[in-house]
């Protein structure tokens, strides 16, 4: 097989001959598998990187040496780490990763193996054992990085909620109570003085604290609801019936079996959604929201889409808020979220979910 070589950045290896035979056989195995991790150059670099890798793996244990000298150290651990979490953001499901890994193993023993004499059954299982260490340890090591990275990301988004929670409270809720505090000192003023001005000044008061408990409610509706208990069409129609004004139009419509999502999709679509009609009802002051949801067989569609003010997409500012956690929301699902929108434009906001493969 060659001896060992070095590892390096992607593009960066020299190939032995073995190794170029395998990368093709195999690259050419996930293309008629129509395998997602054969895209890009840059996936298909890693794989080159990992056949070598391998290859040299195998050649360790089958020279007799040690359990610890072919453990994933240094630049190969890393490189295997990265590689997990680069399948993480591209949305590539662990699914993709052990069928490709069946194929390489595959593809490997094949070629490897067709040297050896056919009455050399010892050889061809001492070698079958090899690759199949050398693949697997590959395989968890970069299960582990994907996991890891998605949990990074659910911690995120978890985060963002919170943080737009925490803020709704010191925004509206104690600036509620402020104007409340506020307004009651001006009646102690005018009590004697100004009877009229003073009965104003507390009217105002009750008007802020109104607004306070309403701002409170919602909130608190909003951690309690759940789409497991309604469905997700009652829950958004229930969201929007108790945060959109009477000025905005706004529709929920389904096609397909809506309670046919897993309940983890049904759950982050709702999170997505919502915080999409959030924003287009804080910030774009729409006439007309509409909500969508097409459910086919492997994958559900949805769309937020709204006629008000829009905004440009380009700018930085406007990328803040709720926006990244439905970006990630979206991806800890391996579904894509789009958005469009323009100044005077309105906002479409649309998510492509396969949830055939999310709970696996």
């Amino acid at each position: 097989m060659g001896k060992p070589h070095e590892m390096g950045p992607v593009g960066e290896v020299e190939l032995s001959s073995t190794a170029r035979e395998i990368v093709a056989a195999f690259q050419d195995s996930l293309r008629r598998q129509g395998n997602e991790l054969v895209t890009g150059p840059e996936v298909v670099a890693q794989l080159a990187i990992q056949v070598q890798s391998v290859l040299d793996d195998i050649e360790a244990r089958l020279s007799g040496a040690d359990a610890t000298s072919v453990e994933l150290v240094g630049e190969s651990r890393l490189f295997n780490v990265d590689i997990g979490a680069d399948r993480a953001r591209r949305g590539i499901h662990p699914v993709q990763s052990l069928r490709a890994a069946t194929t390489l193993f595959e593809v490997m023993l094949r070629i490897l193996t067709r040297d050896l004499p056919p009455t050399d059954s010892a050889a061809a299982l001492r070698l079958s054992r090899a690759l199949h260490e050398a693949i697997m340890a590959r395989v968890a090591l970069a299960s582990l990085s994907y996991v890891g990275f998605l949990m990074e990301k659910l911690q995120a988004s978890r985060q963002e909620e919170r943080t737009r929670i925490a803020r709704e409270l010191h925004d509206r809720v104690l600036h509620e109570m402020g104007l409340t505090l506020h307004r009651l000192d001006l009646h102690r003023h005018y009590a004697d003085r100004d009877p009229a001005q003073a009965r104003a000044k507390v009217d105002a008061a009750i008007e802020s604290l109104d607004e306070a408990l309403r701002t409170v409610r919602t909130l608190s509706a909003e951690l309690r609801r759940s789409v497991g208990e309604y469905g997700l069409e009652r829950t958004l129609r229930a969201y929007l019936e108790a945060n959109a004004p009477t000025s905005v139009q706004f529709s929920v419509t389904t096609t397909g079996d809506v309670k046919a999502l897993p309940p983890d999709v049904s759950e982050e679509l709702y999170l997505i959604m919502r915080e999409a009609a959030r924003n287009a009802l804080r910030h774009a002051d729409p006439g007309r929201l509409e909500l969508s949801i097409d459910v086919g067989d492997d994958a559900v569609a949805a769309a937020v889409v709204d006629d008000g003010a829009g905004f440009d997409t380009g700018d930085p500012d406007r990328a803040r808020g709720g926006l990244p956690s439905m970006y990630e929301r979206a991806l800890l699902l391996h579904g894509v979220l789009t958005l469009t929108s323009a100044p005077g434009s309105g906002t479409r906001v649309e998510v492509r979910i396969p949830f055939s493969e999310a709970g696996l």
